[in-house]
């Protein structure tokens, strides 16, 4: 492979050593040339300007600026560049923080270096997709969104049992479920024409087409159920089937059981 075929990587890391690693492990199969490794902030935003990268790979911990810091900043350039954050911070509150500040996938260290490489193309994958699939003109304002009912539980509850099904929160899909699930429990029409309604809405939310959200939304239910998810599943909604169901019915289903509970909740506060 010439060098100019080659994706060209930027590593971000307080751990010298540690980026020698990951730049063997990176240019190993040849596919890959790593084009600047440093432990600045600044100075990764300056070589993806410079240098055109097409992957980012990057710790939250850098010295001069930190990693999230880095993540707004390229969000703010536009730079369409995959950006995957790599952290011996393995929290929940970080992940969400790492995926709202626009980075593509969480990995904690330490990490297999076949899985980062697996990764890395999934990711790329999907990008080629995105460039064949129409795109949804989004309004860019900032919305919050609050949820009305009294089941202050509800996010925790969600999130443990997307756990459960193998859904992990260091995936774009986990947040979007979460998000799609509490709209609808809310209000239960949000669920009616989801292509033009609900992925459009976490879209804006979250700054990303509607594309992006049906399909991380899909990724995350095909990979739930190559885990425990169906099981987990068959437990929500009361029946065991053998077909994955579609995102439509995933997420109807699951709106439904803590819509649910909710009920029950509000029943037993009056």
């Amino acid at each position: 492979m010439n060098e100019s075929e080659k994706l060209k990587v930027v590593l971000a890391d307080r751990d010298g050593f540690y980026l020698q690693k990951l730049k063997r492990c990176l240019e190993r199969k040849g596919d890959m040339t790593v084009v600047g490794m440093t432990d600045s902030g600044p100075a990764v935003l300056e070589m993806v300007r410079k240098l055109n990268a097409d992957i980012v790979l990057l710790d939250i911990l850098l010295g001069d600026r930190d990693g999230f810091w880095v993540l707004e900043s390229l969000k703010k350039l536009g730079s369409d560049c995959i950006c995957i954050m790599i952290s011996a911070m393995d929290s929940d509150k970080m992940v969400r923080r790492a995926i709202g500040f626009g980075a593509d996938y969480y990995m904690a260290k330490p990490i297999q270096g076949e899985l980062l490489l697996e990764r890395i193309h999934q990711l790329i994958e999907g990008e080629k997709r995105d460039k064949y699939e129409p795109s949804m003109n989004l309004n860019e304002e900032k919305s919050v969104y609050v949820i009305e009912g009294s089941y202050q539980n509800l996010e925790a509850d969600i999130s443990t049992t997307l756990s459960r099904m193998g859904i992990s929160a260091s995936i774009k899909g986990y947040h979007f479920i979460r998000r799609a699930i509490m709209m609808a429990v809310d209000n239960e029409e949000v669920l009616i024409g989801i292509t033009k309604g609900l992925y459009p809405d976490i879209g804006k939310l979250f700054k990303t087409s509607a594309s992006k959200v049906e399909r991380a939304i899909r990724h995350a239910i095909e990979s739930a159920w190559k885990k425990n998810g169906q099981q987990v599943y068959f437990e929500v909604v009361g029946y065991l089937t053998m077909d994955k169901p579609t995102n439509g019915q995933f997420i109807a289903a699951l709106t439904e059981y803590f819509r649910i509970r909710q009920n029950e909740v509000s029943k037993k506060i009056s």
